[in-house]
C-alpha cells in the first residue's frame, strides 16, 4: 500500500513539474511575440450562412464502476448533475443522468431521467450533436465512451492531488473540450495551471424547491449538519459559549431527504455551516448547504473556506467565521441575535440575493456559454 501511494504521488510530482515546463515555454512565447508579433489572422466568415446548428443531446455522469455507480443517496455533487440536466430539459434540451444500471437513489425534490450505460451508448451513436459532461475526471465507466467532454469541476482538492495526472493528460490530449469550476478559486486554478480559458458555473439549488416559508420559522432556532465525528462537539461547545453570554438557542440537525430538509431547513432563523473543508489547501469548494440556507431565508455562519467567502459578503447577508473553533462560530451567533432586527434584515437580504443572481434560471447563461449551446 505505502509502495502504491508512493508510486501515486511520484507521478503526480512527475506530471506538474512537466506542466510547469510547458507554461514556462507559453509564457517565453508569449513574451516573444510582444518584440516579434505574427501576422494577425483574418476571420473566416464564409460558414456564416449555414443552417444554426441543431439542439444537442446532453449526457450527464460520474458513473465509475460498481462501487460508483453514477447514483448515491446524499451526494452533493450527484445533486448539482442532476440539476444541471434538469436545468437543461426546462429549455427544451434532450439531456439525461447516466448511470451503470440506470437506476438511481430516491433522495431528491425531483430527479432528472437516468438511462444506463448502454442505453446511454445507443443514444450517442444516433445523436447528430451531444454533450457529455462530468465531476469526476476517473468516471471510467462514463467517459470510456466519449472521445471529447465538459468537465465541471467541483472539487479541486482530488483535481489538484489525486486526480492530477488524469487532468494533465486529457488537457494534453485535447479530450477535454472546456473547464469550468463552481466557483471562482477552482476556475482561477484552472486558468494558472494550463494557461487556457476556464469558466465559472457555480452551485445549481433549485428554486423551485428551495423557497422561504415565514409562517414556519423558529427565529431562535439554528440548523446544522452531520458533517463528521467533530460536529457534535462543535455543537455542545457553541452551546456552552453562548449559554456564558446569556443567549440560549435551539439546535436542529438537518436529516433526511431533501423534500425533508428543505421543511427543516426553513423552520431555522440561522444555519452553521460546520465543514471545516476536505483539504487544508482548498478547503470544502462548495459552498451548496450555505446557497440552500440563503434560499430558504436562514442566515449562514461558515468558517473561512473556499467558497463561503464568495457566497457571502460579511454581516450582510451572513458571516465567515475567521477561526475554525467552536468560539467563533458562537461569536458569530451573537452577533447576529444580540442586535434586535439584525437576524431579520438578513435574512431579507438571503431571499433577495438568491432571487437575484443565486437561481437556476440565473445561471442558465454560464451553461450555455459552458456547453456551446446555439442560440
Amino acid at each position: 500500500m505505502q509502495t502504491n501511494a508512493k508510486f501515486k504521488q511520484t507521478a503526480i510530482a512527475w506530471h506538474r513539474w512537466q506542466l510547469a515546463g510547458r507554461r514556462w515555454v507559453a509564457a517565453l512565447r508569449d513574451d516573444l511575440s510582444m518584440h516579434f508579433p505574427c501576422k494577425a489572422r483574418v476571420a473566416d466568415n464564409s460558414n456564416n450562412n449555414q443552417p444554426k446548428e441543431v439542439k444537442p443531446a446532453v449526457f450527464v455522469s460520474y458513473a465509475t464502476d460498481e462501487d460508483l455507480r453514477g447514483s448515491h443517496a446524499f451526494c452533493g455533487g450527484e445533486k448539482l448533475l442532476n440539476n444541471l440536466v434538469l436545468l437543461l430539459r426546462r429549455h427544451g434540451y434532450d439531456a439525461w443522468m447516466v448511470s451503470t444500471d440506470g437506476k438511481h437513489s430516491d433522495w431528491l425534490s425531483e430527479h432528472a431521467p437516468f438511462i444506463s450505460i448502454e442505453e446511454f451508448r445507443q443514444k450517442l451513436s444516433v445523436s447528430p450533436s451531444a454533450r457529455c459532461v462530468t465531476s469526476w475526471l476517473v468516471a471510467e465507466a462514463f467517459l470510456h465512451h466519449c472521445p471529447q467532454f465538459y468537465f465541471w469541476d467541483q472539487e479541486l482538492g482530488a483535481s489538484a492531488r489525486s486526480h492530477f495526472p488524469e487532468l494533465c493528460g486529457m488537457m494534453k490530449s485535447r479530450r477535454i473540450v472546456r473547464t469550468a469550476g463552481v466557483n471562482r478559486a477552482v476556475q482561477a486554478w484552472h486558468r494558472t495551471m494550463f494557461g487556457e480559458e476556464s469558466l465559472l458555473l457555480r452551485q445549481l439549488v433549485d428554486e423551485k424547491y428551495w423557497q422561504p416559508d415565514e409562517s414556519r420559522r423558529a427565529a431562535n432556532r439554528v440548523g446544522y449538519f452531520d458533517e463528521g465525528e467533530h460536529g457534535e462537539k462543535f455543537v455542545t461547545e457553541i452551546k456552552r459559549h453562548l449559554f456564558s453570554s446569556g443567549l440560549q438557542l435551539e439546535f436542529l440537525l438537518l436529516a433526511g431527504s431533501e423534500k425533508e430538509i428543505i421543511a427543516q431547513m426553513q423552520t431555522c432563523g440561522a444555519f452553521v455551516a460546520l465543514n471545516t473543508g476536505k483539504s487544508l489547501l482548498w478547503g470544502e469548494g462548495g459552498p451548496m448547504t450555505p446557497q440552500e440556507a440563503m434560499a430558504c431565508g436562514t442566515v449562514p455562519v461558515c468558517f473561512d473556506i473556499n467558497g463561503p467567502w464568495e457566497l457571502i459578503q460579511q454581516d450582510y447577508n451572513g458571516i465567515v467565521a475567521g477561526e475554525f473553533t467552536p468560539g467563533a462560530m458562537a461569536e458569530a451567533l451573537k452577533a447576529i441575535y444580540s442586535v434586535p432586527g439584525r437576524r431579520e434584515e438578513m435574512s431579507r437580504r438571503c431571499i433577495a440575493m438568491t432571487k437575484t443572481a443565486h437561481t437556476m434560471e440565473a445561471r442558465w447563461p454560464a451553461v450555455r456559454r459552458f456547453l456551446d449551446l446555439p442560440e
